[in-house]
C-alpha cells in the first residue's frame, strides 16, 4: 500500500480569549450540572476528553442516531470506502486516550493486513484511509467512556436515539429523541450540539437534482455512463476514485498507476465540473516540526487586530505579502503586476493551472511535488500559505462585512486550495483515469446554469458549451449554514439572532433567559465564520473551548 503524507489543518485562537460570546444569561452559574451531548463523533469524543480533565464529577448523556457510537461522519465505514483517504498526518490527530500510531501498534497483524498495512508502514507522517481513522475514533470513544465511568463520572450513551428537537425553558433544556421503541424526552442543565458534518440527502443546484456522495453506495449504484462530478477538491477526488474502483481496477504495483475498465464499463465517462476547472496541487515536502514564519505571526496579527477593523484585511494581507517576498523574492512578480493586491494575488495564484488546463496541470504538478518529496525540498510560497492561513484565521472574526466579502471572494479560495493539497496516491489514481481516457475536468465559468435532463440526468450550460450527464454527484463538500437552519424547531424559535454566525464560546443566545445553555459545535454553523475548522485538530480545540466554558 502506498502511503503518502499530507496534513491540512488550522489552529484556533488563544483559548483565553472570550470576545464575541453569545451567552448573555441572568442568574448565577453553578457548574455544568447535567450535560446532554447530541452526536458521538470526533467532536463529542474530544469534548468528553476535556470535560474529564476538569476534575469535577459529571453526569453526561450522549445521543447517537445510529447503533454504533464513536465513528462520526466522514469516518463511518458504512458511509465511506476504505480507499477514501484522510487528509491529516497521524501525528496531527489529537490524542483521545492514546495516539493513532500507538493504537495502530497494538492492533493484531491480521487486522493491519486487512488495511494492506504492515508494521513497517506505520509512521506518524503517513496518512491512512478515513475508515481506519473511524475505527480508531470508535475504539477511543468507547475507552474514554469506560474510563470516565471508572473514575466516578456517569456517562451514558444512548444509541438509536435520533434527536429531533431541543426545547429550552431557561432552567433546563429538554431533548426529544425518536427511538425504535417510540419517542423519549430527557432534561438537562446544558446541551452541546456535536453533530459534525451535515449533507443533504437529496442535494440540488438550480433546477437539477444531484446524487449525494454519502454513503458511498449512492455512487456505486450509478450505471457506467456519462457521470458528472460537481466540484474538484478533495471530496470530488474521493468521488472520482470511488467510481474508478467501482467500474474498473487500478494497477498500483509499479512506479506508475494504471487503470482498466470492467467489461461492462466501456461507456464510462467521468467529468469533474467546477468554477475554475482546476484541482488543488499535490502534497509537498516541508519540515516538521514547523519552522516559524517571520512576518505573518500570531503576535503580528494580534497587533493588527488591536488597531481596529478599518482596513484590517489589507493590513494582514500585507504581512502575507512580506512573508512571501521573504521566502521567495521572485514569486509575486511571476504572478503579474497586480499580485500585491488581494484580487490580483488570487487571480495570479490560479492563472497557470487554468491556462495549462486542469488535468494536464495535475500531471505537471505531480512531477514537481514528487521531486519535492524525493529531494526533501520545500516549495517556499506553498509553505507560507499553509502556515500563514492559521495565523490569518485569527483576524477573520474581526473583519467588517465589506472585508469579509472580499476575503470570501478572493483569499478564501487560495487558502482552501493550499491546505487541501492532494495525497500522492490520489493524484496517481486521478492521472491513471485521465490517461485511460475516462476522466476530464471542465470549468463552468461565472455564468453557468444547471437543469434537469430526463428522469435522472443533468444538463450544464457553461460559458463555452452545453454538457449532458446521465447523473451528477454533488462533491462540493460541507457548506456553511446559519443557526436558524439547525434542525431543531423549538430551539430555533428561541434563537435571538438566527442569521448571525455562532462565535466563541459557541453558546447560543436565546430569548428565554436563565442558567441553562445550548452550545453549537455543529460544523455547518461553526464554519460560517470559522472556515478553516473542519479538521480533527480544530474540533479538539473548539471542544476544549466549550468544555472550559461549561466548567466555569
Amino acid at each position: 500500500m502506498l502511503i503518502c503524507p499530507v496534513i491540512r489543518i488550522s489552529e484556533c485562537e488563544d483559548h483565553g480569549e472570550r470576545a464575541g460570546s453569545l451567552m448573555k444569561t441572568k442568574g448565577k452559574r453553578s457548574g455544568p450540572g447535567t450535560i446532554g451531548i447530541v452526536g458521538s463523533g470526533a467532536t463529542a469524543a474530544y469534548l468528553l476528553k476535556h470535560l474529564a480533565a476538569g476534575g469535577e464529577r459529571l453526569k453526561i448523556t450522549v445521543f447517537e442516531s445510529s447503533d454504533e457510537p464513536g465513528f462520526g461522519m466522514p469516518y463511518r465505514p458504512s458511509d465511506n470506502a476504505d480507499f477514501m483517504l484522510c487528509n491529516a498526518f497521524s501525528r496531527e490527530i489529537p490524542v483521545i486516550r492514546t495516539s493513532l500510531i500507538d493504537w495502530l501498534k497494538t492492533q493484531p497483524s491480521h487486522e493491519l493486513n486487512e488495511w494492506e498495512l504492515s508494521r513497517h508502514d506505520l509512521s506518524a507522517r503517513a496518512f491512512y484511509p478515513r475508515t481506519l481513522i473511524g475505527e480508531f475514533l470508535h475504539d477511543q470513544f468507547a475507552a474514554l467512556v469506560d474510563g470516565m465511568n471508572r473514575d466516578g463520572h456517569s456517562v451514558s450513551v444512548l444509541t438509536n436515539h435520533r434527536v429531533e428537537d431541543l426545547i429550552p425553558n431557561g432552567s433546563h433544556v429538554k431533548v426529544r429523541a425518536v427511538t425504535p421503541d417510540g419517542p423519549v424526552m430527557r432534561e438537562f442543565d446544558n446541551v452541546v450540539l456535536a453533530t459534525g458534518h451535515s449533507w443533504p440527502t437529496h442535494p440540488t443546484i438550480d433546477d437539477a437534482e444531484l446524487v449525494s456522495p454519502w454513503p458511498y453506495t449512492n455512487m456505486t449504484k450509478i450505471p457506467p455512463g456519462k457521470i458528472g462530478v460537481l466540484g474538484a477538491s478533495l471530496s470530488a477526488i474521493d468521488v472520482v476514485v470511488t467510481l474508478g474502483h467501482t467500474h474498473g481496477d487500478f494497477d498500483e504495483r509499479g512506479a506508475t498507476v494504471s487503470w482498466k475498465p470492467n467489461p461492462d464499463a466501456k461507456d464510462l465517462k467521468v467529468t469533474m465540473v467546477s468554477h475554475m476547472g482546476i484541482m488543488p496541487e499535490g502534497d509537498f515536502y516541508y519540515p516538521f516540526p514547523y519552522k516559524p514564519l517571520r512576518y505573518l505571526t500570531k503576535e503580528a496579527v494580534k497587533e493588527e487586530i488591536a488597531r481596529g477593523a478599518e482596513n484590517l484585511l489589507e493590513r494582514v494581507f500585507e504581512l502575507l505579502v512580506r512573508e512571501l517576498d521573504e521566502s521567495n523574492p521572485e514569486y509575486l512578480d511571476q504572478l503579474g503586476d497586480r499580485s500585491r493586491t488581494i484580487a490580483g494575488f488570487a487571480e495570479g495564484y490560479f492563472r497557470h493551472r487554468q491556462e495549462k488546463g486542469g488535468l494536464d496541470a495535475v500531471k505537471e504538478d505531480f512531477e514537481v511535488v514528487r521531486q519535492s518529496m524525493q529531494d526533501r525540498t520545500t516549495i517556499p510560497h506553498r509553505y507560507v500559505l499553509l502556515r500563514g492561513h492559521e495565523e490569518f484565521d485569527a483576524a477573520l472574526r474581526h473583519l467588517n462585512e465589506h472585508d469579509w466579502e472580499i476575503f470570501t471572494d478572493h483569499l478564501m479560495p487560495v487558502f482552501a486550495d493550499c491546505y487541501a493539497a492532494v495525497p500522492h496516491l490520489s493524484l496517481a489514481r486521478i492521472i491513471a483515469l485521465y490517461d485511460a481516457g475516462v476522466l476530464d475536468i471542465v470549468p463552468t465559468g461565472s455564468n453557468s446554469s444547471f437543469s434537469k435532463e430526463g428522469s435522472d440526468g443533468v444538463r450544464v450550460q457553461t460559458e463555452d458549451e452545453v454538457l449532458a450527464f446521465d447523473a451528477m454527484i454533488d462533491a462540493r463538500g460541507q457548506d456553511s449554514a446559519p443557526l436558524g437552519e439547525l434542525p431543531f424547531p423549538s430551539l430555533t424559535e428561541q434563537i435571538v439572532e438566527p442569521n448571525e454566525p455562532v462565535e466563541r464560546p459557541f453558546a447560543i443566545e436565546m430569548a428565554i433567559r436563565g442558567t441553562s445553555r445550548v452550545y453549537c459545535l455543529a460544523l455547518p454553523q461553526v464554519i460560517e465564520r470559522h472556515p478553516f475548522s473542519q479538521g480533527l485538530a480544530n474540533m479538539n480545540e473548539l471542544a476544549e473551548i466549550v468544555a472550559t466554558d461549561l466548567l466555569v
